[in-house]
């Protein structure tokens, strides 16, 4: 497979390699389409959230319940 890179960002994937971020190209570049992914489960993540809201699909928010839930959750390991 052929990789044809801008070379601002042909840079950027040599220094992260030299830097030791990455092991070497290819495990950069895995990472970057890892997080490609990520984003695009965030991004429909997000519209069904915004679709829920719109259809009326919401409850109330407890600021308070939700900082005891988190932090039973943090104690719990």
């Amino acid at each position: 497979m052929s990789h044809r890179l801008s070379p601002e960002n042909e840079q950027f994937l040599d220094r992260a390699v030299s830097a030791g971020t990455f092991h070497d190209r290819e495990a950069a570049i895995d990472e970057a389409v890892n997080l490609l992914r990520r984003r695009e489960k965030l991004i429909q993540d997000v519209n069904h959230g915004i679709e829920q809201i719109n259809r009326g699909e919401t409850v109330p928010f407890d600021l308070t319940e939700m900082k005891a839930a988190l932090q039973r959750r943090l104690q719990a390991g």
